[in-house]
């Protein structure tokens, strides 16, 4: 393997080779790279240096170059694997902005490297894997994974903990309008590195609770067009600098305090860590009252503030404002902050923003739903160049699972007026198609479309950019240019190019809370894949997951769908996509019916179960069937039981009879808990009549795990109700 670095990745052209001939350092001042090898197969040759006689003899000349090589022998009919790793090291003004600080150069990574290369290459190949084995379209998979890169690419980390993520090409560190658009994939993977960014943003949050732009060293050590004199990220607590070359005083941005919020409310969903909550909701406060006070007198809305769709080069001069896409994040961001106080036991505050939120929408609506225009009038004649601004917070809203903060004639009005525009504009890739920042109009005209189950509008959205960006101008992704190519309409692919993980979210209709134990499932799917979701990779830090999900009617049935995930987690409610034709959906879980109850109107309309005790679902996974009318009873299900429920037993073993009644006729269910509520497994899952009956068991699970001594709590789960009693299990 040659490294030719070009001053790219730091380190000298050339290096020197180390002892055991298997690697080569490139020195530099303060950069640093490592080149490194290692062969599983039988007394491996290493050289490294320069190319010498290697294609003659396997071996590199022992001398100062750029390769490192392995010479093995191959068994007949065998195999051998090399490991090559390359690790570099560089700082900006000594800070040492790579590697999570767990190293202090790139020779301590590369050891790192190779020590955990079966590790890390199966644990990659496992999620490209699963990412791949879904039903999605091939390109689509492809733009979802290469859409990770910001994991290596944007990483800044500092040796004293600071955290951020840089905008590629773009000279600015950190942008927090940008980076929330993208940190779904992290949050949702990696939570430990959005809470050290998170952190950040706290303690740099201003006096008046208003969130800086970004965390670089502001106009002073600013160079337009310069790719490194502004990649410092400031010191802890520096809250009073200048941002953004382009708005150096950010004072003024309400939508930089709603994607603090929103960053916060997403750590709260991933991870359920209450602790930490009420560490940073001070700070969520702060923001949400800044946002507050950026509104008029007698609104809820900040309309005049300023915002990432501003033509502005400072407050109060050449601008044009957005006031609609401001107006639509803060009536999330209240919903949501109502969301995060509830958790943190700060109940008052939690009424108060959810009235916020009831005041806010109702103005938006008032003040927006009315216009042929959406949002686009003579006093803010640039807003017509982002005609998805106004939508944004419906869609930020749903891929939340928030209920929608616009009405159903509103949002789709709003939509319809989206597919004008693209109508109307002409070209292969119009800037009137979709607005200046293309990533956002994905995201948020995407995601709204998903939302208003019209999943084939947002998927040729997202083709569309596709076919631009990694068919024709390629570079734009993987170098992370910001404005080359096409320049006249400025399309944009650095960080922000994550957000296709926000629509794969929506298209699975999928959103795990662990801070309250509730799972949505509630997908809309394109037409190309036949009203089916195969295998598709459920994303959650606790524990990865696998979606799939049957909408195509069987009888009365209209949705068939079986989550698992790799290890146990615990749900109390459930929310599912009401698709049926009746007033009163009858679902199913594991073949015991639940309490569904039936919520939300129009695009939304959903079906709750909250589950009398938390379920787990592991790696066996929960089977749910959404039918229009109930299924496998016999009469009405509110008739007094003939039959007591009851378990007779107290002590069940392998090959003995388990007694039991039934209170009436249907699928039943017996299953086995340990004392903490932890699933053990099913022991019995059949239809039976009303009354008494009796089950051998052979001491196994259904699921084919045997059942040693133990204590435990069996239930008995019927169509009508449940019953539990303390048992002892002998082998």
């Amino acid at each position: 393997m040659e490294f030719a670095n070009g001053g790219l990745l730091g380190g000298a052209n050339s290096g020197t080779v180390e002892a055991g001939n298997n690697a080569i350092s490139f020195p530099g001042s303060p950069d640093n790279a490592y080149l490194a090898v290692d062969c599983d197969g039988t007394t491996p040759a290493f050289s490294a240096g320069a190319a010498g006689s290697f294609s003659t003899n396997g071996t590199l000349a022992n001398s100062a170059g750029n390769l490192v090589g392995a010479k093995c022998s191959v068994p007949a009919g065998g195999s051998v694997n090399f490991k090559f790793v390359l690790a570099w090291y560089r700082t900006y003004d000594q800070e040492g902005y790579y590697y999570h600080n767990f190293y202090t150069n790139s020779k301590e990574a590369a050891t790192f490297g190779l020590a955990k290369f079966d590790q890390v290459r199966n644990g990659l190949i496992s999620f490209v894997d699963r990412v791949m084995a879904s039903n999605f379209p091939a390109w689509y998979k492809d733009r979802l994974l290469n859409n990770t890169y910001p994991l290596i690419h944007n990483s800044v980390c500092a040796k004293d903990g600071r955290t951020a993520f840089w905008e590629g090409n773009y000279g600015i560190i950190g942008t927090i309008d940008q980076g929330q658009h993208a940190a779904v994939f992290y949050t949702f993977n990696w939570p430990t590195v959005q809470w050290h960014e998170l952190q950040y943003w706290k303690r740099q949050q201003k006096s008046t609770g208003q969130i800086h732009h970004d965390f670089n060293q502001g106009t002073s050590s600013f160079t337009a067009g310069s790719s490194g004199n502004n990649r410092h990220l400031l010191d802890w607590d520096n809250s009073t600098h200048q941002d953004y070359w382009w708005f150096p005083n950010t004072d003024s941005w309400a939508d930089l305090n709603c994607m603090f919020i929103f960053k916060a409310y997403e750590l709260m969903l991933a991870t359920g860590n209450l602790d930490s909550m009420k560490v940073y909701w001070p700070s969520i406060r702060k923001a949400a009252d800044r946002i507050l006070s950026q509104c008029g007198a007698g609104s809820k809305l900040p309309l005049e503030s300023h915002s990432t769709y501003d033509r502005c080069k400072s407050a109060g001069t050449n601008c044009s404002l957005t006031p609609e896409y401001n107006g639509g994040l803060a009536v999330t961001s209240y919903r949501a902050v109502a969301e995060i106080a509830r958790f943190c036991g700060e109940t008052e505050a939690a009424a108060t923003f959810q009235n916020y939120y009831n005041t806010a929408r109702a103005e938006y609506k008032q003040k927006y739903a009315t216009s042929s225009t959406y949002g686009v009038s003579a006093s803010t004649p640039n807003s017509g160049r982002f005609p998805e601004g106004h939508i944004a917070g419906y869609s930020w809203a749903n891929y939340f699972c928030l209920e929608p903060m616009m009405d159903e004639d509103f949002i789709a009005g709003a939509c319809q007026k989206m597919r004008d525009k693209q109508k109307s504009a002409t070209g292969d890739r119009p800037a009137g198609a979709n607005g200046e920042w293309i990533f956002y109009c994905v995201d948020h005209y995407g995601g709204s479309e998903i939302a208003i189950n019209r999943p084939d509008e947002a998927l040729s959205l997202h083709k569309l950019d596709y076919d631009y960006y990694y068919l024709k101008a390629p570079k734009e992704v993987f170098w992370q240019s910001l404005q080359e190519g096409d320049k006249n309409t400025h399309h944009d692919s650095y960080m922000t190019a994550p957000i296709v993980w926000h629509s794969y979210f929506q298209f699975c209709g999928y959103m795990i809370d662990n801070a309250n134990q509730r799972l949505w499932i509630r997908p809309r799917i394109p037409t190309e894949m036949s009203k089916k979701i195969t295998n598709a990779l459920l994303l959650n830090p606790k524990a990865l997951g696998t979606l799939n999900y049957d909408e195509n009617p069987e009888g009365d049935r209209t949705q068939l769908i079986t989550v698992a995930y790799d290890a146990p987690v615990t749900i109390k409610e459930l929310v599912l996509k009401n698709n049926v034709s009746t007033n009163t959906p009858f679902v199913l879980v594991n073949g015991a019916s639940v309490t569904a109850t039936p919520e939300g109107s129009g695009f939304e309309k959903n079906i709750r179960i909250a589950f009398p005790t938390p379920i787990q679902i592991g790696p066996d996974g929960i089977k749910i069937e959404v039918y229009s009318n109930p299924v496998g009873v016999s009469g009405s299900t509110n008739q007094k039981p003939a039959t007591p429920l009851s378990i007779a037993a107290s002590r069940i073993s392998a090959n003995q009879p388990i007694a039991f009644s039934v209170d009436a006729e249907g699928p039943v269910s017996i299953e086995l808990f340990t004392l903490n509520g932890i699933k053990i497994g099913t022991i019995m899952q059949e239809y039976r009549t009303a009354g008494s009956h009796a089950v051998k068991w052979n001491g196994k699970t259904l699921e084919g795990s045997k059942v040693g001594s133990t204590i435990g709590i069996m239930r008995l789960t019927t169509v009508n109700s449940m019953c539990s009693r303390r048992v002892f299990v002998s082998k």
